[in-house]
């Protein structure tokens, strides 16, 4: 076997696989690993610097050092081993192939894993239905037991963007239709996961995309009728999702309570907590934090710190919960200060605007989900997220990405 059909092979497998088998990540990286390591010493793979990867390298590196003064060592080991995507994913892509990647092959890989997981849910859910009868079955986290369901619509808005650029080029043109019926299924599926950040961030790129892409034909009788059609879609979705349309009345009404007084909005919560009022909570206790240790608290220590912060304000129970920030700004911010929350800014910024420069719209796509979904969700403190982002980022800002774009 050619060294460029076994490169081709385990990126393939690495591509896909983890999404159905997460355990498996860590042997699927060293099985990749492995085959670049044998590139190098064949000398089929040559380093190329690459600032972006680069830069996610050098926040592992400050986690690393944010660990050595931890009050709680284990912890912070356990994050450095699930954060070591960081700093793999840009070593092992900044060796790259002097042969050309037939890149369709990585995408089929990529949607052959999630539209496999997406049946494999709906499946499953059918089946806890037939036997419990209980409708929650298609809901959420029931819905979505192999990822977090924040983490599944990521990986589905990637999917979307990925089948509509086949589906515009002459090679896949027969095909189209059966990629837009995927299409279909993959937005319909962020209706029950009910992730308020994978909505938001279908909606506002997608329609933002649309409409850049029909303005530019001027064909402004269409971009009425497309915004017309979402708006009717968008008031029958709450009607047949009901759920959804409370959770965002719940969530007008508690963000005007908390900004009437965040102190007695705090110390008046009853437990259980619903999401969004667990999320302006521990917000507030996470930034709390962050204000009084602007150089940072180390990594392992804010778990303990939000939780003596909760009991302090009375809310034992919730404190118990043991629940990270739940938004990766300020979780970066309380853990490793104003460097760290600097640079993890500065990562974002300078992807989005190379990515636009370089046209390069699967890459932008990437960060700005990556920088939407980080204000509801600790994005990096899973591997669902660490792996999908980290992974994307360095193979789309990489040389054997571009080649394939000329």
């Amino acid at each position: 076997m050619s060294f460029e059909r076994l490169y081709l092979i385990t990126l393939c497998l690495l591509t896909g696989m983890w999404i159905l088998f997460p355990h498996f990540t860590s042997l699927l990286v060293c099985l990749f690993g492995l085959v670049v390591v044998y590139g190098i010493l064949k000398k089929e793979l040559v380093f190329t610097f690459q600032l972006l990867p680069s830069l996610l390298a050098l926040l592992y590196i400050i986690y690393l050092v944010y660990a050595i003064p931890t009050n709680h060592l284990p912890i912070a080991l356990d994050f450095l081993e699930y954060k070591l995507s960081l700093l793999v994913f840009p070593f092992l892509f900044s060796f790259q192939p002097k042969f050309r990647l037939d890149w369709k092959y990585v995408c089929y890989s990529f949607l052959l894993a999630v539209t496999v997981l997406v049946f494999f849910d709906l499946i499953q859910a059918s089946v806890n239905y037939s036997n419990s009868g209980i409708l929650n079955a298609f809901y959420s986290s029931a819905l979505s037991p192999t990822h977090h369901p924040t983490y599944l619509t990521a990986f589905l808005s990637f999917a979307i963007l990925l089948l509509l650029q086949l589906s515009w080029t002459s090679t896949f043109a027969k095909l189209k239709w059966g990629f837009y019926g995927i299409i279909g299924l993959f937005v319909l599926m962020h209706i029950p996961l009910s992730s308020l950040s994978g909505m938001l961030f279908l909606c506002l790129f997608f329609g933002l995309a649309m409409l850049i892409y029909y303005a530019k034909k001027k064909r402004w009788g269409l971009i009425i009728f497309i915004f017309c059609a979402g708006c009717v879609m968008g008031f029958s979705i709450l009607r047949v999702q009901p759920s959804l349309k409370t959770n965002i009345n719940n969530t007008v009404d508690l963000v005007a309570s908390y900004a009437a007084s965040p102190q007695k909005f705090i110390q008046s919560r009853p437990f259980p907590m619903q999401g969004n009022e667990a999320r302006l909570v521990i917000w507030t206790v996470a930034f709390d934090i962050f204000l009084d240790h602007p150089m940072g608290v180390n990594l392992g220590n804010l778990e303990a710190m939000m939780h003596q912060r909760l009991v302090e304000l009375g809310l034992n129970k919730q404190a118990d919960l043991n629940y990270n920030p739940h938004n990766q700004f300020l979780q970066i911010a309380a853990e490793l200060g104003i460097i760290g929350l600097l640079l993890f800014l500065g990562i974002l910024l300078y992807g989005i605007v190379w990515a636009i420069s370089s046209k390069n719209w699967l890459l932008l796509l990437v960060i700005l989900s990556l920088a939407i979904n980080c204000l509801f969700e600790s994005m990096l403190q899973r591997q669902s997220g660490i792996v999908f982002y980290c992974f994307w980022i360095c193979l789309l800002s990489s040389s054997m990405y571009k080649k394939e774009l000329k």
